[in-house]
């Protein structure tokens, strides 16, 4: 018996058949190893879970599926099957990160097969920037642009088919059966009107990680130039003019949805907010912020910080919780870190501010990047050396540095994906199609959409593997690792790296029956392999894998059993 809703939601994984692949290695680092995800990319943006409750509240019925977390749970999940038991009008998926292209376009072909009659909705940064190419696709009907859908979504499940309604919803990109319509923006920028229910995902989930993330705005005031949500991203995707601020009912709503909700380990005061980027240079929304926090009883808060805080400020940030404050100098350097939009401090800087706040703060995690225009092999070397002074000069590990590829993707929209050669950039990958196909590239040298002056898609492998085990070899060293746990993510590299030479080794042989006997060996390694780190969820944040045994926030195995009658 099929469940009827007005629309569901699906969160596709990276590629959507990785259960069956011999033919792609899902490396280990290959997805940077900053995020704490596996290989499939299973975490939905939270917008989706904000799409949800704002649609419900005005009487939809929403279906909320994360197809890649259960897939990965699940080796015998049979999606299509599970697809021909809903019924709607309308299915959405997210295509926020590219590295979803081949996922999210995959499940949207599979639903138009199975549900002919319905439509099929994407949206995200990715669909808002690919909006005329996806909807010249035959799986894909409809585009909704823009940070803030909710309202959009919901006039369009209010206008249903009627042209006449369609073409008055701002932003939309549609068929009317013989042109492609793009719908102007809305007039003005709209408020970041976005909250999310988190007491509903804790309560409907026991045993969930008591783990949130809150975005104080959409857009961005500065300038990284590889990043898709930067200040002129955002200008070129949205219209945004600087950032679109979230009301302070908006965040006092979603802060109040922890207070007594279940899943955290000692009560309420156990969950952790993320809590990203800039708010905290706005008195306002620093302080609705903290209140909030204060009324739900967050006990434990991570800070991402673009810049550094006067210390008052920090301090009142604090707040006698657990603290994390994140940092992303990107690089050692401020010629490099400037280069790529970033270095508004030294790292003298940086040193002087943690000492003054280090007794007060749990820990700082220290984050750089390989792939920065300007960036050489020896300056990431140099970059190596600065985390291991890091390391020596604060041995009780509250000082926590790490090394991050830029991976798989340079973002579309991004200063540099808009005007590589003049940032010193090649790019590879232009279009979605070549995306697409790209995520299923035997290895992730190929993956990659460009290369720098300074160091090739070759070099940014060799570098990328080669400094990573030596910063970890270097916490071993420093006691922040222990042995056991370094010696593994030093073997983990050493035979990724082993079997992506093998891979590409055999690549270059030119056809014949010993490239194919090669290339079938390569293919039982592959399996093998994948096998594995495919199910293995490790960041350089948490080494050790945790294993599928405590669900996390964005599971919906308890939504996706009722489906199946289970």
């Amino acid at each position: 018996m099929s469940q009827r809703h007005d629309i569901v939601l699906l969160h596709a994984p990276s590629v959507y058949d990785f259960r069956g692949r011999d033919d792609v290695l899902f490396a280990y680092l290959g997805n940077s190893d900053s995020v704490h995800v596996s290989p499939i990319f299973e975490m939905p943006p939270v917008g989706m879970l904000a799409l949800r409750d704002h649609l419900e509240r005005r009487g939809f019925r929403v279906g909320w599926f994360n197809l890649a977390s259960r897939m990965l749970r699940d080796p015998e999940f049979d999606v299509p099957g599970f697809l021909e038991r809903l019924s709607s009008p309308l299915f959405g998926l997210d295509l926020h990160w590219l590295a979803h292209a081949h996922g999210a376009l995959a499940v949207a072909a599979l639903v138009k097969e199975i549900h002919p009659s319905s439509e099929v909705l994407l949206g995200g940064h990715s669909a808002t920037y690919y909006a005329r190419e996806l909807v010249a696709r035959p799986e894909v009907d409809l585009v909704q642009r823009g940070y803030n859908t909710l309202s959009s979504v919901a006039s369009l499940l209010a206008a249903g088919r009627d042209p006449g309604r369609r073409a008055g919803i701002p932003d939309l990109v549609w068929s009317d059966g013989e042109v492609v319509r793009v719908n102007p923006p809305p007039a003005a920028p709209l408020d970041y009107d976005v909250a999310v229910d988190w007491g509903r995902v804790f309560d409907d989930g026991p045993g969930r990680t008591p783990y949130h993330i809150t975005i104080p705005q959409a857009g961005c005031r500065y300038g990284c130039r590889w990043c898709g949500g930067s200040a002129s991203a955002s200008r070129r995707l949205f219209g945004l003019q600087g950032e679109a601020t979230r009301p302070a009912a908006s965040l006092r709503r979603e802060l109040a949805s922890l207070a007594g909700a279940g899943g955290a380990p000692g009560g309420p005061r156990g969950h952790t907010a993320t809590l990203i980027d800039f708010f905290h240079e706005e008195d306002r929304a620093l302080e609705e912020a903290l209140s909030g926090m204060d009324r739900s009883g967050i006990g434990a808060v991570h800070y991402s910080l673009h810049r550094l805080p006067d210390l008052d400020r920090t301090r009142r940030m604090l707040g006698g919780r657990r603290v994390v404050l994140e940092l992303s100098p990107d690089s050692h350097d401020p010629a490099v870190g400037r280069a790529g939009g970033r270095g508004a401090y030294t790292m003298e800087q940086m040193e002087t501010w943690i000492a003054a706040l280090e007794r007060e703060v749990r820990s700082f995690e220290v984050y750089f990047m390989i792939g920065l225009p300007g960036q050489t092999e020896a300056s990431v070397w140099e970059t190596v050396a600065y985390c291991d002074d890091l390391l020596r000069r604060h041995p009780r590990g509250r000082v926590v540095p790490f090394l991050c590829p830029m991976l798989p993707f340079l973002d579309p929209g991004s200063d540099i994906f808009e005007e590589p050669d003049r940032w010193g950039y090649t790019l590879f990958h232009r279009t979605l199609e070549e995306h697409r196909g790209a995520l299923v590239a035997p290895t992730w040298r190929t993956r990659l959409n460009y290369q720098t002056a300074d160091l090739d898609r070759e070099a940014l492998v060799r570098v990328s593997y080669a400094a990573v085990q030596r910063l970890t070899e270097l916490k071993v060293e420093r006691g922040l690792l222990p042995t056991a746990v370094g010696a593994g993510i030093v073997d983990r590299l050493g035979e990724t790296r082993a079997l992506l030479d093998r891979i590409e080794d055999v690549l270059s042989l030119p056809g014949g029956p010993e490239r194919d006997a090669r290339w079938g060996e390569c293919r039982r390694e592959i399996r093998g392999y994948n096998d594995v780190h495919t199910h293995v969820v490790r960041s350089q944040q948490r080494p050790v894998d945790l294993g599928f045994a405590d669900r996390q926030w964005f599971d919906t195995d308890g939504e996706i059993e009722a489906v199946l009658g289970r």
